[in-house]
């Protein structure tokens, strides 16, 4: 496999996980806003912690698309 195709695959990869992640933030902030009257405060509590996750796993997955979209235009 070429080098060119190597990158372009985990970018794929990448991408896949970014969207991955991007869904189950959107999941878990769409189940705290429907439910936060109706649970206890510690569920709450760790959705908002499994949120901030997300986020930071994101802005990780992110950084490392940007890294291998310009390791792919160095290569073309």
């Amino acid at each position: 496999m070429a080098k060119i195709d190597e990158l372009k695959e985990r970018l794929t990869m990448l991408r896949f996980w970014l969207g991955i992640v991007v869904a189950t933030f959107l999941a878990i902030a769409g189940w705290s806003i429907t439910n936060y009257q109706k649970v206890e405060a510690w569920l709450i509590i760790g959705a908002l912690v499994l949120l901030c996750f997300c986020v930071v796993i994101a802005f990780f997955i992110n950084k490392a698309i940007d890294k291998k979209c310009k390791e792919i235009g160095k290569i073309e």
